[in-house]
């Protein structure tokens, strides 16, 4: 006769945990060490400081990224501070890049920017609000922030938002830069600017963490 395996009472009980894995694999950012994960798809990233923060550096590196991938991107530029020369020499391809100037308009560049989003194709699209009024930003509609965040759900598109504080609602990553000193070469009155340290805090996710983050001048 067979013998049959019984079960001990006191057995744990095996637990099996399985792991979901995002829809969309997240969009590798090497040079910032707090985006060690990557930029999610599908969400909104936002990138806050002051003027000479690092801002654009980041947002150039962010670009060349996606670029370099074969990935359709877009520039809503609010007060026409996009440099393409400055862009090319960071790596990214302009070819693969659309430019959308609002000479100013906050109300333009948020339709501009609500058009490419619910168009669809693009990799990253970033709307840069550095420079505008704050009382301009106070203005703008809550309603954009969710119209926005449903256009990209589900999709292998990023918006990024830069400005100098923070403006969207819902956020899936907060990265914010300040100035730490500039680092010259030579004496006074002729010197010259070597690059930048910079200091960046991940807000989001939870996990808050500050690190230094080094510019270096380019010829």
């Amino acid at each position: 006769m067979a013998n049959t395996a019984q079960l001990s009472p006191f057995a744990k009980p095996v637990r099996f945990r399985s792991e979901i894995l995002p829809k969309f694999p997240a969009l590798r950012i090497p040079a910032v060490p707090l985006l060690r994960r990557g930029i999610s798809r599908g969400g909104i990233t936002e990138i806050t400081g002051p003027r000479s923060s690092g801002r654009m550096s980041v947002l150039l590196h962010i670009l060349a990224q996606a670029t370099a991938r074969g990935e359709i991107c877009a520039v809503v530029d609010t007060n026409d501070q996009f440099h393409p020369a400055s862009a090319a020499a960071a790596g990214v391809k302009l070819a693969r890049l659309v430019w959308v100037r609002c000479r100013g308009n906050t109300e333009h560049a948020m339709r501009a920017a609500d058009l490419l989003l619910h168009a669809g194709g693009f990799g990253v699209v970033i709307l840069d609000l550095c420079e505008v009024n704050r009382k301009v930003l106070n203005r703008i509609p809550l309603s954009y922030w969710h119209r926005f965040r449903r256009a990209i759900e589900q999709t292998p598109t990023v918006l990024l938002v830069c400005s100098s504080s923070a403006q969207t609602k819902g956020c899936w990553h907060h990265l914010q830069l300040q100035l730490q000193h500039p680092r010259w070469e030579g004496k006074p009155p002729f010197c010259l600017l070597q690059g930048l340290d910079i200091a960046g805090r991940s807000c989001k996710p939870v996990e808050s963490a500050v690190q230094r983050l080094s510019l270096e001048r380019t010829a």
